[in-house]
C-alpha cells in the first residue's frame, strides 16, 4: 500500500511593500486575491504606496503604513515582524510590480508539503514578453562573473519540471517557513535597505543548511523595470556608473560588497569581488552592442 500523500501547508502570509505606482499593486492585489491568497499584509512606504485606496479596493487586505521610507527591506521585514506576531506559519516576500495566476497557492501549499522547514521560490517571467524567464533562482560563481541568474533569457516550457537546489533567490514570490526566521533572523534592512537584502537572507539560510529551493511551476509575471536592456534602452555610461554607486539599485557595488565580505571565499573575498567588477564594466559594453538604442 502507497503511503498517502502529504497534507497541504498553511497558506502563507503574503507580504506587499508599496511605493509608488499604484496601478502596478492594484494588479499584484487583485492577482493575489483571485488565486486564493488569505491573508495579505499592503506595507505602504512612507504613505507613499496608496494604502489607503487599494485597502478600500481589497477590504481583506490589511495596510500597514511607515511614517518615513524604509524601502523594500524594511517594509518586508516590518510585515514578517507583524505577521510572526499574529501566529503566521509562513511568510510570502513578494513585490507590488509582480503578478501570481489562479491555482499558485494550491502549487506552493503542495511543494512546501513536500520539503518542509524549506525556503521555497518561484520562477519569474517577464510580464513584458510572455513566456520569457527573467529568473529561476542564482548560482554563485566567486571566481568568474559573481553569479549567474539561472535560465535568465529561456523560455518558460524549457524549465524543469521539478524544484531544484539554488544558492540564492530574489525576494519575490519566495515563501519563507516561520521557524526560518528563528534560526536566522530576519532580513538586514540596514545593511541592504532596497538591492540585495533577499540575496544576503537566503544566502544565510543556504549557510545554516536550510534548504532552498526553486519550483519552476511557479510562476510570477513581473513588469522588469528599466535596468533590464531587453525591456528599455541600453543604459549610457554615465547612468550605469551612478547605477553602480547607488544603495537602492540592483548592482550597488557597496552592497555586493557586503555581500562579498559575509559570504565569499574566506581570505579571497576581495579577489572574488575584482572579479566581479571586471564582469560588471564588461557587461556593460556587451548590453551596448547586443541592446543599441
Amino acid at each position: 500500500m502507497s503511503a498517502p500523500p502529504d497534507p497541504p501547508a498553511a497558506p502563507p502570509t503574503v507580504v506587499v511593500p508599496a511605493y509608488g505606482r499604484p496601478e502596478s499593486t492594484r494588479r499584484a492585489l487583485r492577482s493575489l486575491v483571485d488565486a486564493g491568497a488569505t491573508a495579505i499584509l499592503l506595507v505602504d512606504d512612507a504613505g507613499r504606496g496608496h494604502g489607503d485606496v487599494l485597502g478600500a479596493e481589497f477590504p481583506g487586505v490589511e495596510v500597514l503604513r511607515t511614517e518615513t521610507s524604509v524601502y523594500w527591506t524594511g517594509a518586508i521585514r516590518l510585515g514578517i515582524e507583524h505577521a510572526l506576531a499574529r501566529g503566521a506559519r509562513s511568510v510570502l516576500l513578494f513585490n507590488q510590480d509582480v503578478t501570481v495566476a489562479p491555482g499558485y497557492f494550491e502549487r506552493l501549499s503542495a511543494t512546501s508539503a513536500r520539503f518542509p522547514g524549506a525556503v521555497i521560490g518561484s520562477a519569474v517571467v517577464y510580464a513584458q514578453r510572455e513566456g520569457l524567464v527573467w529568473a529561476a533562482g542564482v548560482r554563485m560563481e566567486w571566481f568568474g562573473r559573481g553569479f549567474r541568474v539561472l535560465h535568465h533569457g529561456t523560455g518558460a516550457d524549457d524549465l524543469p519540471a521539478e524544484p531544484f537546489s539554488v544558492d540564492w533567490l530574489f525576494g519575490m514570490g519566495t515563501c519563507v517557513p516561520a521557524g526560518v526566521f528563528g534560526k536566522i533572523g530576519l532580513p538586514d534592512a540596514d545593511r541592504f535597505p532596497m538591492a540585495w537584502g533577499d540575496a544576503d537572507f537566503t544566502l544565510r539560510a543556504s549557510g545554516a543548511g536550510i534548504p532552498v529551493l526553486l519550483d519552476p511551476r511557479l510562476r510570477l509575471a513581473h513588469e522588469v523595470g528599466p535596468y533590464d536592456a531587453r525591456v528599455a534602452p541600453a543604459p549610457r555610461f554615465s547612468e550605469y556608473v551612478s547605477w553602480l554607486g547607488s544603495r537602492h539599485h540592483n548592482i550597488s557595488l557597496s552592497a555586493q560588497r557586503e555581500v562579498w565580505r559575509r559570504h565569499g571565499p574566506r581570505g579571497l573575498w576581495p579577489l572574488s569581488l575584482a572579479l566581479r567588477f571586471a564582469f560588471l564594466l564588461v557587461n556593460f559594453v556587451r548590453i551596448r552592442l547586443l541592446y543599441p538604442e
